[in-house]
């Protein structure tokens, strides 16, 4: 009985020291829709440290995507018309960034703002 008391009180140390080595980031969800007028927020915001996912709704009858011009470079996510996708990354670095459809003709645009 003591062995297995013992057993147990080492998986427990075990896991309490893997917990401390690092802490699980913050997610933040966002989404933004995108149509034919462009898309439905100008401006999105997270927090340095977070894991960002932003769920780019494509509620046009053509193709767009979104691309971000992060400082770690260009993250895109593409989307056919009706369908929805997910853009995942980590903030890292506070500033405002540009993000934009780059399909041939198409204008949308707006920000995404990392928050110290």
């Amino acid at each position: 009985m003591s062995e297995r008391l013992t057993r147990m009180c080492l998986l427990v140390v075990a896991l309490l020291g893997l917990g401390a080595c690092g802490s699980v980031p913050v997610e933040r969800q966002l989404e933004l829709t995108v149509t034919a007028t462009g898309y439905d927020r100008p401006r999105l915001e997270a927090r340095v440290g977070e894991q960002v996912f932003i769920r780019f709704r494509n509620a046009d009858t053509v193709a767009h995507n979104l691309t971000i011009e992060l400082p770690s470079g260009r993250r895109t996510v593409s989307a056919e018309a009706g369908v929805d996708a997910i853009l995942a990354f980590p903030a890292r670095q506070a500033g405002t960034f540009r993000m934009f459809c780059t399909v041939p003709g198409h204008t949308e645009q707006g920000e995404l703002v990392i928050l110290p």
